[in-house]
């Protein structure tokens, strides 16, 4: 699951079905790999930033793999 990608979305006003369309794919398709069940492609992701004018660690990053790979070392 993506919070950062739903946060976003919703900030730019955009449903599942408008970014699913300026992706070019379908609407269950894209929200299979929102909720992370599906990966994005590089082409995908990179249309994604650019909808959503943000960064690639602002949109995908997870905190939560830093904090846990900290912990381990």
């Amino acid at each position: 699951m993506y919070p950062k990608l739903i946060g976003k979305r919703n900030e730019k006003g955009l449903s599942q079905e408008e970014m699913a369309k300026l992706l070019g794919i379908s609407k269950n398709n894209y929200n299979l790999k929102e909720n992370g069940k599906l990966d994005f492609n590089l082409v995908e992701v990179k249309k994604i930033l650019s909808i959503l004018n943000d960064s690639y660690d602002n949109i995908f990053f997870d905190e939560n793999v830093t904090k846990k790979s900290n912990k381990n070392t």
